[in-house]
């Protein structure tokens, strides 16, 4: 059995075919968008920052504002893709350079923690025979000064999550299983996420059950890709800035006529065809909903009339039309303040199992068909409203 990593996994959890595109198949894809170029030079600025206190340098908040930007100049390339158009890729480089300049401003001198290991290498067992394993890299592992380890995460994203979220939070807590392994005397562990764009840290701890249900829930996703056959692709959100939108079966026609100039794009055969398609499609509800109101107002003019004649079959030239009345009963919806009262009633007299959920059309017919105790229909009887309810038969009339 391969070892994963939370990446891999979410990749199977996010989009099937993806993870088939990128993990079984082995396509690859040179794609970068601005949002991942952005996190790889954030990302390794903090590092150099982190690296060289090891070792005794400080570097200014100048000295790091300029790695970065000869950072984001060496590797830039017109091939980095800008999904959102709205903006440019200098809106993003001076992102970048803020989410530096807070974090800077905020922690420095740099002294809350000590650095244990930069982009470390972490390997996780889930089970004791070691048959489901991860990896994984943690930005930065360091030590508080109350003994506690510290697993520090780096996002650049444009999300902020509620705390609730991060307590939910998978791959830390699973770097955190893989620390207590290698450090079995450590004296605890700490979860951070650093959301750089908001200036915001945000703090995770995990106990010894909460780790088990990880372990647990991880193992079920292994099972799961192990034991796929089929791998759907599941639109969503991010498939914008996924690397296989190009032979995607949901976002490849996208991607091909999105490029296009206005004139051959009207002109494109998939797109006129849906085109055509949305038009008859709308003509067609239209009509319907128009036919379905006039047909509404045809049978209650019809219902008018068998009354007042005094008949139950009202012929035409080539049909006749059977109007069937009965009175039914009707019974308060779940909006209705008198809901309440007839579930408790219904309760208390030990007929729920026969209505569960108060199934409202089973409880008409036992009143209806005097299924209910005397007793009970008399109390229910008092929720009814009694209203008229009709059914049409429509039959062509015999040739003469």
């Amino acid at each position: 059995m391969p070892v994963y990593s939370h990446s891999r996994l979410g990749t199977y959890e996010t989009c099937p075919l993806q993870y088939k595109y990128r993990y079984v198949d082995r396509i690859k894809k040179d794609r970068e968008t601005i949002e991942a170029f952005l996190g790889k030079r954030v990302h390794e600025t903090l590092e150099k920052l982190y690296r060289d206190l090891k070792v005794t340098k400080m570097n200014s908040l100048g000295d790091l504002l300029t790695f970065y930007n000869d950072d984001w100049r060496k590797n830039w390339s017109e091939n980095v893709e800008m999904i959102k158009k709205d903006y440019t890729a200098e809106n993003y480089r001076k992102l970048g350079e803020k989410c530096i300049r807070d974090y800077y401003r905020k922690f420095y001198p740099f002294d809350q923690t000590r650095t244990l290991g930069l982009e470390q290498q972490i390997f996780i067992n889930l089970d004791e025979r070691g048959e489901y394993r991860l990896m994984g890299f943690i930005d930065r592992l360091a030590q508080g000064e109350d003994g506690v380890l510290e697993i520090h995460d780096y996002k650049t994203g444009q999300t902020l999550p509620t705390q609730e979220k991060v307590d939910q939070d998978r791959q830390l807590a699973l770097y955190q299983i893989g620390i207590q392994q290698q450090w079995p005397d450590v004296k605890g562990v700490r979860l951070v996420w650093h959301y750089l764009a908001f200036d915001r840290q945000l703090v995770s701890e995990r106990s010894p059950s909460d780790l088990a249900q990880v372990r647990e829930q991880t193992i079920q996703v292994i099972r799961e890709v192990e034991s796929a056959k089929d791998f759907p692709p599941r639109e969503s959100a991010i498939c914008p800035w996924c690397e296989f939108v190009d032979i995607c079966p949901l976002m490849k026609h996208l991607r091909k006529v999105e490029v296009l100039p206005v004139h051959e794009y009207l002109n494109e055969t998939g797109v006129t065809l849906v085109n055509r398609y949305a038009e008859i499609s709308t003509k067609k509800n239209d009509l319907v909903k128009q036919m379905d109101e006039e047909l509404e107002k045809i049978k209650e003019a019809l219902i008018a009339y068998a009354e007042k004649e005094g008949v139950e079959v009202v012929h035409g030239s080539d049909y006749k039309l059977k109007i069937k009345g009965k009175e039914v009963y009707k019974f308060p919806l779940k909006d209705d303040p008198r809901r309440g009262a007839l579930e408790r009633l219904v309760r208390e007299a030990g007929e729920w199992e026969k209505f569960s959920d108060l199934n409202l059309n089973a409880l008409s017919e036992a009143v209806q068909s005097d299924q209910l105790p005397d007793a009970l229909k008399e109390k229910v009887l008092k929720f009814t409203d009694l209203e008229k309810s009709y059914r049409f038969y429509l039959s062509r009339l015999r040739e003469k």
